[in-house]
C-alpha cells in the first residue's frame, strides 16, 4: 500500500514541477516581448493561464 502512496505522491511532485517549469516559461517569453503577464492559477498550478498584454503605441 505505502509502495502505491508513494508513487501516486510522487507522479503529483513530477506533474507540479512540470506544471510550474511551463508556466514561468510562458510569463518569460511574454516578458521577453515587452509584455505584460497576468497569471491565474490555483495552489499547485495545475490549471493556469497568462495573458501578454502589451501597450499600444499611438
Amino acid at each position: 500500500m505505502r509502495k502505491y502512496l508513494f508513487i501516486i505522491g510522487a507522479s503529483l511532485m513530477i506533474l507540479s514541477v512540470t506544471s510550474h517549469r511551463s508556466l514561468g516559461n510562458a510569463v518569460e517569453l511574454c516578458e521577453e516581448r515587452n509584455g505584460t503577464a497576468l497569471v491565474e492559477k490555483d495552489v499547485f498550478a495545475f490549471n493556469w493561464s497568462v495573458s501578454c498584454e502589451r501597450e499600444r503605441k499611438i
